[in-house]
């Protein structure tokens, strides 16, 4: 079993995919049963979608409050529907984001030759507490899946080919502790923003660079430790998803002020003039 993710904030849309009933590639749309629901009303994508838009809006932070995760198994391998629920439910529990308080919406699907399923997340809970963090999705799935394919007894799927830097221990050892240190500076109630957070790094002898778009917004990040390199993604903390932990207002570089003109005095020039002759 392998999990792949990402985050929105069209539940509507998300929802519409999930139920089967957009098309896509040229193909008609094919329905998809609903295997879960939980914290809300059953009914149209557009309905359960409007329930879950008015919980996201609990909280002023969360930009992107769709979570939206797929569950896929080997091809060939014989799964139960009992056993699709429970891998949905079971993984939103590991996650951070169990059915109790969060609303939760799952689909199947049954266009490959694989079983998967859509489950869909509000990241917000029912009760207004903190939103599920997006940081280190991509390190933490891959232990949760093999947790659920063990507990239920399912093949796990064979983990990706590592390359010869996945193998380096210089490097690796640079991404642990890059990934530490974030995740300490900016779970802390006094993070201030991106020029805050590499101010610390920086303390801790870990440089930071930056890069914004035309309009001040992050939208790259990358560290280096000890002359390793890694990137933002390497360490779990994307720009993305450090907009998100930052506060709001504080996202953008800061507009530094112009510094006036020097002024210059002109020395008399010394070039020759041409002489005037008479017009013609």
């Amino acid at each position: 079993m392998i999990a792949k993710t990402n985050t929105g904030s069209d539940f509507e849309g998300a929802l519409t995919y999930g139920a089967g009933l957009r098309k896509g590639r040229g193909k008609e749309p094919d329905e998809a049963p609903l295997l879960v629901v939980s914290n809300v009303i059953p009914g149209s994508p557009k309905e359960m979608a409007q329930e879950m838009q008015a919980t996201a809006a609990l909280s002023k932070k969360i930009q992107k409050p769709v979570w939206h995760t797929v569950l896929s198994w080997k091809a060939g391998e014989d799964v139960s529907q009992e056993q699709k629920v429970a891998a949905a439910q079971r993984y939103c529990e590991l996650i951070g984001a169990p059915i109790d308080r969060h609303q939760v919406v799952v689909y199947e699907h049954r266009d490959k030759k694989h079983a998967h399923v859509h489950i869909y997340l509000n990241r917000v809970p029912i009760d207004g507490g903190p939103a599920l963090r997006t940081d280190n999705n991509f390190y933490r799935q891959p232990a949760i899946t093999k947790q659920i394919s063990q507990e239920l007894g399912m093949q796990p799927i064979p983990e990706r080919r590592q390359s010869v830097a996945d193998l380096d221990p210089t490097k690796q050892a640079a991404r642990e502790v890059v990934r530490e240190a974030v995740k300490q500076l900016v779970g802390q109630p006094d993070n201030a923003g991106p020029q805050w957070l590499q101010a610390q790094l920086e303390q801790r002898g870990i440089a930071t660079r930056y890069k914004h778009d035309n309009g001040g917004i992050l939208r790259g990040v990358s560290f280096e430790l000890d002359g390793v390199a890694v990137t933002g993604q390497q360490v779990g903390y994307k720009a993305a998803q450090l907009r998100e932990l930052f506060p709001t207002g504080q996202q953008q570089l800061p507009t530094l002020p112009v510094p006036p003109r020097p002024e210059i005095d002109e020395a008399p020039s010394t070039r020759k003039q041409k002489p005037k002759g008479p017009r013609l």
